[in-house]
Protein backbone atom coordinates (compact mmCIF):
# COMPACT_ATOMS: atom_id res chain seq x y z
CA UNK A 1 0.00 0.00 0.00
CA UNK A 2 1.37 3.42 -0.95
CA UNK A 3 2.21 5.89 1.79
CA UNK A 4 0.42 9.29 1.82
CA UNK A 5 2.44 12.31 0.69
CA UNK A 6 3.23 14.59 3.62
CA UNK A 7 5.32 17.58 4.67
CA UNK A 8 6.69 18.19 8.14
CA UNK A 9 6.01 21.71 9.39
CA UNK A 10 8.05 22.72 12.43
CA UNK A 11 5.84 24.96 14.55
CA UNK A 12 2.08 24.99 14.92
CA UNK A 13 1.46 28.58 16.03
CA UNK A 14 -0.58 31.26 14.32
CA UNK A 15 2.37 32.19 12.10
CA UNK A 16 2.67 28.62 10.83
CA UNK A 17 -1.08 28.07 10.40
CA UNK A 18 -1.14 29.70 6.92
CA UNK A 19 1.71 27.41 5.85
CA UNK A 20 -0.30 24.34 6.87
CA UNK A 21 -3.29 25.71 4.97
CA UNK A 22 -1.12 26.21 1.89
CA UNK A 23 0.13 22.61 2.21
CA UNK A 24 -3.45 21.44 2.38
CA UNK A 25 -4.21 23.31 -0.87
CA UNK A 26 -1.29 21.48 -2.51
CA UNK A 27 -2.73 18.13 -1.44
CA UNK A 28 -0.08 17.45 1.18
CA UNK A 29 -0.76 16.05 4.63
CA UNK A 30 0.86 18.29 7.26
CA UNK A 31 2.87 16.67 10.05
CA UNK A 32 3.03 19.58 12.50
CA UNK A 33 5.22 19.75 15.61
CA UNK A 34 4.81 22.15 18.52
CA UNK A 35 5.32 21.92 22.27
CA UNK A 36 1.88 23.47 22.83
CA UNK A 37 -0.76 20.69 22.73
CA UNK A 38 -3.33 23.36 21.86
CA UNK A 39 -1.35 24.91 18.99
CA UNK A 40 -3.70 26.56 16.45
CA UNK A 41 -2.42 24.53 13.49
CA UNK A 42 -3.23 21.29 15.34
CA UNK A 43 -6.93 22.02 14.87
CA UNK A 44 -6.70 22.32 11.09
CA UNK A 45 -8.22 19.45 9.06
CA UNK A 46 -5.53 17.41 7.36
CA UNK A 47 -2.98 18.01 10.13
CA UNK A 48 -1.31 15.24 12.11
CA UNK A 49 -0.17 16.88 15.37
CA UNK A 50 2.94 15.93 17.33
CA UNK A 51 3.63 17.56 20.69
CA UNK A 52 7.35 18.26 20.58
CA UNK A 53 9.45 21.36 21.25
CA UNK A 54 10.51 23.00 18.00
CA UNK A 55 13.97 23.49 19.54
CA UNK A 56 14.42 19.74 20.10
CA UNK A 57 16.65 18.84 17.17
CA UNK A 58 17.35 15.26 18.24
CA UNK A 59 13.67 14.72 19.00
CA UNK A 60 12.75 15.75 15.46
CA UNK A 61 15.35 13.41 14.01
CA UNK A 62 13.88 10.52 16.00
CA UNK A 63 10.33 11.50 15.08
CA UNK A 64 11.24 11.68 11.40
CA UNK A 65 12.62 8.13 11.49
CA UNK A 66 9.28 6.95 12.87
CA UNK A 67 7.23 8.99 10.39
CA UNK A 68 9.08 7.61 7.38
CA UNK A 69 7.58 4.22 8.14
CA UNK A 70 4.06 5.62 7.69
CA UNK A 71 4.36 8.58 5.30
CA UNK A 72 6.12 9.60 2.12
CA UNK A 73 7.67 12.71 3.65
CA UNK A 74 8.34 15.03 0.73
CA UNK A 75 9.90 17.91 2.64
CA UNK A 76 10.41 19.84 5.87
CA UNK A 77 9.92 23.58 6.34
CA UNK A 78 8.65 26.40 8.55
CA UNK A 79 7.91 30.12 8.45
CA UNK A 80 8.28 32.69 11.20
CA UNK A 81 10.02 30.36 13.67
CA UNK A 82 13.69 30.43 14.60
CA UNK A 83 14.18 26.71 14.00
CA UNK A 84 16.33 26.49 10.86
CA UNK A 85 18.58 23.90 12.53
CA UNK A 86 15.60 21.72 13.46
CA UNK A 87 14.23 21.91 9.92
CA UNK A 88 17.63 21.07 8.41
CA UNK A 89 18.22 18.13 10.75
CA UNK A 90 14.79 16.59 10.15
CA UNK A 91 15.16 17.06 6.39
CA UNK A 92 18.56 15.38 6.50
CA UNK A 93 16.98 12.27 8.05
CA UNK A 94 14.20 12.33 5.46
CA UNK A 95 16.64 12.89 2.59
CA UNK A 96 14.67 15.87 1.30
CA UNK A 97 16.02 19.21 -0.02
CA UNK A 98 17.68 21.32 2.68
CA UNK A 99 20.66 23.41 3.75
CA UNK A 100 23.38 21.73 5.84
CA UNK A 101 22.67 21.64 9.58
CA UNK A 102 25.87 23.53 10.39
CA UNK A 103 24.85 26.31 8.01
CA UNK A 104 21.45 26.53 9.68
CA UNK A 105 23.06 26.77 13.12
CA UNK A 106 25.32 29.59 11.98
CA UNK A 107 22.43 31.71 10.70
CA UNK A 108 20.75 31.47 14.12
CA UNK A 109 23.75 32.97 15.95
CA UNK A 110 24.14 36.75 15.56
CA UNK A 111 27.80 36.68 16.57
CA UNK A 112 28.62 33.87 14.12
CA UNK A 113 26.96 35.91 11.35
CA UNK A 114 29.03 39.01 12.17
CA UNK A 115 32.26 36.98 12.21
CA UNK A 116 31.43 35.23 8.93
CA UNK A 117 30.63 38.47 7.12
CA UNK A 118 33.90 39.97 8.35
CA UNK A 119 35.87 36.95 7.16
CA UNK A 120 34.21 37.23 3.74
CA UNK A 121 35.23 40.93 3.49
CA UNK A 122 31.64 42.12 3.70
CA UNK A 123 32.06 44.65 6.51
CA UNK A 124 30.56 47.28 4.20
CA UNK A 125 27.23 45.64 5.02
CA UNK A 126 27.75 45.73 8.80
CA UNK A 127 27.71 48.35 11.54
CA UNK A 128 30.80 48.70 13.70
CA UNK A 129 30.45 45.98 16.31
CA UNK A 130 32.10 44.31 19.28
CA UNK A 131 31.49 41.49 21.71
CA UNK A 132 30.56 41.84 25.37
CA UNK A 133 30.76 39.20 28.09
CA UNK A 134 27.71 38.91 30.34
CA UNK A 135 27.98 38.72 34.11
CA UNK A 136 25.50 38.66 36.95
CA UNK A 137 27.53 41.58 38.30
CA UNK A 138 26.25 44.64 36.42
CA UNK A 139 29.38 46.61 37.29
CA UNK A 140 31.35 44.14 35.17
CA UNK A 141 29.08 44.77 32.17
CA UNK A 142 28.56 48.53 32.46
CA UNK A 143 32.17 49.45 31.46
CA UNK A 144 31.96 47.28 28.34
CA UNK A 145 28.90 49.15 27.09
CA UNK A 146 30.31 52.51 28.22
CA UNK A 147 33.55 51.98 26.31
CA UNK A 148 31.66 51.27 23.07
CA UNK A 149 29.35 54.24 23.68
CA UNK A 150 32.30 56.58 24.21
CA UNK A 151 33.82 55.41 20.91
CA UNK A 152 30.75 55.21 18.68
CA UNK A 153 28.01 57.24 20.32
CA UNK A 154 24.58 55.51 20.53
CA UNK A 155 24.88 51.73 20.55
CA UNK A 156 22.57 48.72 20.41
CA UNK A 157 23.06 45.66 22.62
CA UNK A 158 21.78 42.25 21.51
CA UNK A 159 21.83 38.70 22.89
CA UNK A 160 23.43 36.44 20.28
CA UNK A 161 20.68 33.85 20.04
CA UNK A 162 17.39 35.69 20.57
CA UNK A 163 14.88 36.96 18.00
CA UNK A 164 11.87 39.30 17.84
CA UNK A 165 13.92 42.05 19.59
CA UNK A 166 14.11 40.07 22.85
CA UNK A 167 16.88 41.56 24.97
CA UNK A 168 17.66 44.31 22.44
CA UNK A 169 18.13 47.82 23.77
CA UNK A 170 19.19 51.13 22.19
CA UNK A 171 21.60 53.04 24.45
CA UNK A 172 21.11 56.69 23.55
CA UNK A 173 22.96 58.18 26.54
CA UNK A 174 25.27 56.98 29.32
CA UNK A 175 22.30 57.18 31.70
CA UNK A 176 20.61 54.37 29.70
CA UNK A 177 23.30 51.79 30.50
CA UNK A 178 21.70 50.42 33.72
CA UNK A 179 18.38 49.94 31.89
CA UNK A 180 20.15 48.26 28.99
CA UNK A 181 21.70 45.80 31.43
CA UNK A 182 18.29 45.07 32.99
CA UNK A 183 16.83 44.29 29.56
CA UNK A 184 19.82 42.15 28.60
CA UNK A 185 19.83 40.20 31.88
CA UNK A 186 16.16 39.28 31.41
CA UNK A 187 17.22 37.20 28.40
CA UNK A 188 20.76 36.05 29.29
CA UNK A 189 21.24 33.89 32.38
CA UNK A 190 24.57 32.20 31.67
CA UNK A 191 27.64 33.76 33.24
CA UNK A 192 30.21 34.58 30.56
CA UNK A 193 27.75 34.37 27.66
CA UNK A 194 28.57 36.66 24.75
CA UNK A 195 26.40 39.53 23.57
CA UNK A 196 26.79 41.97 20.71
CA UNK A 197 27.44 45.69 21.08
CA UNK A 198 26.83 47.51 17.78
CA UNK A 199 27.05 51.11 16.69
CA UNK A 200 23.48 52.27 16.25
CA UNK A 201 22.51 52.96 12.67
CA UNK A 202 19.85 55.41 11.57
CA UNK A 203 17.73 55.15 8.45
CA UNK A 204 14.79 53.23 6.97
CA UNK A 205 14.33 49.64 8.14
CA UNK A 206 13.21 46.82 5.88
CA UNK A 207 12.52 43.12 5.87
CA UNK A 208 14.26 41.60 2.85
CA UNK A 209 13.49 37.99 2.07
CA UNK A 210 13.96 35.54 -0.73
CA UNK A 211 14.02 31.90 -1.79
CA UNK A 212 16.93 30.31 -3.65
CA UNK A 213 16.05 27.51 -6.07
CA UNK A 214 17.72 24.15 -6.57
CA UNK A 215 20.19 25.71 -9.02
CA UNK A 216 20.97 28.64 -6.70
CA UNK A 217 18.87 31.11 -8.66
CA UNK A 218 16.70 33.60 -6.79
CA UNK A 219 13.10 32.41 -7.19
CA UNK A 220 11.53 34.94 -4.85
CA UNK A 221 12.69 38.33 -3.62
CA UNK A 222 10.72 40.93 -1.71
CA UNK A 223 11.29 44.06 0.36
CA UNK A 224 8.86 45.60 2.84
CA UNK A 225 9.12 48.89 4.74
CA UNK A 226 9.07 48.44 8.55
CA UNK A 227 8.06 51.08 11.08
CA UNK A 228 9.34 51.18 14.68
CA UNK A 229 8.73 52.87 18.02
CA UNK A 230 11.98 53.35 19.96
CA UNK A 231 10.53 55.33 22.87
CA UNK A 232 11.04 52.52 25.40
CA UNK A 233 14.60 51.89 24.27
CA UNK A 234 13.53 48.55 22.79
CA UNK A 235 12.69 48.63 19.05
CA UNK A 236 9.00 47.71 18.77
CA UNK A 237 7.76 47.20 15.22
CA UNK A 238 4.46 49.02 14.78
CA UNK A 239 3.85 47.54 11.33
CA UNK A 240 4.92 47.34 7.73
CA UNK A 241 3.82 48.10 4.17
CA UNK A 242 4.38 45.54 1.42
CA UNK A 243 6.00 46.02 -1.05
CA UNK A 244 8.49 48.74 -0.21
CA UNK A 245 8.30 52.24 -1.66
CA UNK A 246 12.01 52.12 -2.51
CA UNK A 247 12.92 52.91 -6.10
CA UNK A 248 14.31 50.15 -8.37
CA UNK A 249 17.97 51.08 -7.86
CA UNK A 250 17.50 50.72 -4.10
CA UNK A 251 15.80 47.34 -4.57
CA UNK A 252 18.80 46.26 -6.64
CA UNK A 253 21.23 47.42 -3.93
CA UNK A 254 19.35 45.36 -1.35
CA UNK A 255 19.26 42.36 -3.69
CA UNK A 256 23.02 42.61 -4.24
CA UNK A 257 23.58 42.68 -0.48
CA UNK A 258 21.07 39.87 0.04
CA UNK A 259 22.79 37.47 -2.35
CA UNK A 260 26.29 38.36 -1.09
CA UNK A 261 25.35 37.82 2.56
CA UNK A 262 23.48 34.58 1.87
CA UNK A 263 26.41 33.16 -0.06
CA UNK A 264 28.86 34.29 2.63
CA UNK A 265 26.86 32.17 5.07
CA UNK A 266 26.70 29.27 2.56
CA UNK A 267 22.93 29.63 2.06
CA UNK A 268 22.48 28.84 -1.62
CA UNK A 269 19.19 26.94 -1.38
CA UNK A 270 15.86 27.69 0.25
CA UNK A 271 14.57 30.63 2.29
CA UNK A 272 16.66 33.48 3.66
CA UNK A 273 15.68 36.72 5.38
CA UNK A 274 17.56 39.86 6.35
CA UNK A 275 16.40 42.60 8.68
CA UNK A 276 18.08 45.47 6.88
CA UNK A 277 18.54 49.21 7.15
CA UNK A 278 19.24 51.73 4.41
CA UNK A 279 21.23 54.69 5.73
CA UNK A 280 20.44 58.29 4.74
CA UNK A 281 23.28 58.13 2.19
CA UNK A 282 21.91 54.91 0.68
CA UNK A 283 24.16 52.23 2.19
CA UNK A 284 22.49 48.87 2.85
CA UNK A 285 23.28 47.28 6.23
CA UNK A 286 22.49 43.93 7.86
CA UNK A 287 20.85 44.19 11.28
CA UNK A 288 20.34 40.43 11.54
CA UNK A 289 19.49 37.51 9.28
CA UNK A 290 18.21 33.95 9.34
CA UNK A 291 17.52 30.99 7.03
CA UNK A 292 13.71 31.14 7.00
CA UNK A 293 10.83 33.21 5.71
CA UNK A 294 9.47 36.09 7.73
CA UNK A 295 7.40 36.06 10.88
CA UNK A 296 5.78 39.50 10.73
CA UNK A 297 2.74 38.57 8.61
CA UNK A 298 4.35 39.57 5.32
CA UNK A 299 4.89 36.14 3.75
CA UNK A 300 1.77 34.89 5.57
CA UNK A 301 -0.49 37.91 5.01
CA UNK A 302 0.55 40.98 3.08
CA UNK A 303 2.36 39.21 0.21
CA UNK A 304 -0.66 36.97 -0.58
CA UNK A 305 -2.92 40.04 -0.42
CA UNK A 306 -0.91 41.47 -3.31
CA UNK A 307 -1.06 38.29 -5.37
CA UNK A 308 2.33 36.81 -4.44
CA UNK A 309 2.68 33.47 -2.67
CA UNK A 310 6.13 32.77 -1.21
CA UNK A 311 4.86 30.07 1.17
CA UNK A 312 3.55 28.06 -1.77
CA UNK A 313 6.90 28.39 -3.54
CA UNK A 314 8.72 27.32 -0.36
CA UNK A 315 6.56 24.23 0.07
CA UNK A 316 7.01 23.25 -3.56
CA UNK A 317 10.77 23.71 -3.37
CA UNK A 318 11.15 21.87 -0.04
CA UNK A 319 9.04 18.97 -1.34
CA UNK A 320 10.80 18.68 -4.69
CA UNK A 321 7.73 19.81 -6.64
CA UNK A 322 7.66 22.15 -9.65
CA UNK A 323 7.79 25.70 -8.30
CA UNK A 324 5.29 28.32 -9.41
CA UNK A 325 7.27 31.36 -10.51
CA UNK A 326 6.24 34.04 -7.99
CA UNK A 327 6.45 37.70 -8.93
CA UNK A 328 9.61 39.18 -7.47
CA UNK A 329 10.17 42.75 -8.50
CA UNK A 330 8.21 45.75 -7.30
CA UNK A 331 8.11 47.23 -10.80
CA UNK A 332 6.88 43.95 -12.35
CA UNK A 333 3.76 43.75 -10.22
CA UNK A 334 0.44 44.45 -11.94
CA UNK A 335 -0.97 47.85 -11.02
CA UNK A 336 -4.12 46.11 -9.77
CA UNK A 337 -2.20 44.23 -7.04
CA UNK A 338 -1.77 47.40 -4.97
CA UNK A 339 -0.18 47.48 -1.52
CA UNK A 340 -0.87 45.65 1.72
CA UNK A 341 -0.10 46.70 5.27
CA UNK A 342 0.11 45.10 8.67
CA UNK A 343 -0.30 47.27 11.79
CA UNK A 344 0.37 45.99 15.30
CA UNK A 345 -2.24 46.26 18.04
CA UNK A 346 -0.26 47.76 20.92
CA UNK A 347 -2.27 48.39 24.10
CA UNK A 348 -0.65 50.65 26.71
CA UNK A 349 -2.27 49.00 29.72
CA UNK A 350 -1.24 46.31 32.17
CA UNK A 351 -3.47 43.61 33.60
CA UNK A 352 -5.46 40.48 32.84
CA UNK A 353 -7.45 40.61 29.61
CA UNK A 354 -11.12 40.44 30.57
CA UNK A 355 -12.46 40.91 27.03
CA UNK A 356 -11.25 41.53 23.53
CA UNK A 357 -12.98 44.37 21.70
CA UNK A 358 -16.11 43.16 19.87
CA UNK A 359 -16.46 43.79 16.15
CA UNK A 360 -18.96 46.57 16.80
CA UNK A 361 -16.22 48.53 18.61
CA UNK A 362 -15.20 49.72 15.16
CA UNK A 363 -17.23 52.18 13.15
CA UNK A 364 -18.74 50.93 9.88
CA UNK A 365 -16.22 53.00 7.96
CA UNK A 366 -13.29 51.55 9.93
CA UNK A 367 -14.59 48.00 9.46
CA UNK A 368 -14.67 48.59 5.73
CA UNK A 369 -10.99 49.55 5.74
CA UNK A 370 -9.47 46.37 7.09
CA UNK A 371 -9.03 42.89 5.66
CA UNK A 372 -8.39 40.80 8.80
CA UNK A 373 -7.85 41.05 12.56
CA UNK A 374 -5.40 38.58 14.12
CA UNK A 375 -5.34 38.34 17.91
CA UNK A 376 -2.24 36.94 19.61
CA UNK A 377 -3.82 37.20 23.08
CA UNK A 378 -6.99 35.79 24.61
CA UNK A 379 -9.16 36.65 27.65
CA UNK A 380 -7.52 35.49 30.88
CA UNK A 381 -3.99 36.23 29.68
CA UNK A 382 -1.74 38.95 31.11
CA UNK A 383 -0.77 41.88 28.91
CA UNK A 384 1.45 44.92 29.29
CA UNK A 385 3.15 47.37 26.97
CA UNK A 386 5.21 45.26 24.58
CA UNK A 387 8.88 44.98 25.52
CA UNK A 388 9.75 42.89 22.46
CA UNK A 389 8.09 42.06 19.16
CA UNK A 390 6.82 38.65 20.23
CA UNK A 391 4.63 40.39 22.83
CA UNK A 392 2.42 42.39 20.46
CA UNK A 393 -1.27 41.85 21.20
CA UNK A 394 -2.44 41.43 17.63
CA UNK A 395 -2.38 42.69 14.07
CA UNK A 396 -4.64 44.26 11.48
CA UNK A 397 -4.14 43.52 7.78
CA UNK A 398 -5.40 45.82 5.02
CA UNK A 399 -5.11 46.12 1.26
CA UNK A 400 -5.44 49.24 -0.89
CA UNK A 401 -4.44 50.63 -4.25
CA UNK A 402 -1.91 53.08 -2.79
CA UNK A 403 0.88 52.79 -0.23
CA UNK A 404 -0.52 55.54 2.04
CA UNK A 405 -4.06 54.16 1.97
CA UNK A 406 -2.90 50.65 2.85
CA UNK A 407 -1.05 51.90 5.93
CA UNK A 408 -3.94 54.11 7.06
CA UNK A 409 -6.46 51.31 6.59
CA UNK A 410 -4.43 49.01 8.84
CA UNK A 411 -3.19 51.52 11.42
CA UNK A 412 -6.50 53.23 12.19
CA UNK A 413 -8.37 50.04 13.22
CA UNK A 414 -5.30 48.75 15.08
CA UNK A 415 -5.17 51.87 17.24
CA UNK A 416 -8.92 51.72 17.88
CA UNK A 417 -8.72 48.08 18.96
CA UNK A 418 -5.68 48.72 21.19
CA UNK A 419 -7.63 51.39 23.06
CA UNK A 420 -10.67 49.16 23.52
CA UNK A 421 -9.07 46.08 25.14
CA UNK A 422 -10.61 45.53 28.58
CA UNK A 423 -8.30 44.51 31.43
CA UNK A 424 -8.55 43.96 35.15
CA UNK A 425 -5.55 44.80 37.35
Amino acid sequence: MSKPDAVMIVGGGLLQLPLAQEAQALGLLSLVTDQNPHAPAFRLPGVQPFVLSTADVAGHEDLMRDLLRMYQVRGVCTVGAEVASTVAAAAAVAGTPRIPVEVAWQTQDKLAVRIALGEKKLDEYQPAWGVGSFSNDPFFVYPQIRTAFDEWGPVVIKPCGERASRGVFCVQAREDIPQSYAVLSAHIKQEGASFLIEKRLFGIEHSVEGIFGSDGSLLWFNVVDRFFDYSSGTPIETGHVNPSALVPIQWMALQTMFVAVAHALSVTWGPFKIDALVTPVGHAKVLECTARLSGGWDCQGTSPLTGRHPMRALLQLACGLPVDAPLTWHQDRPASSGYAACAAILPQVTGIVSALPPWNTLTPMTKALLHEIIWMIQPGEHIASAMHNAARAGFVLAHASTYADAWHQAKSPADALAAAIEVTP
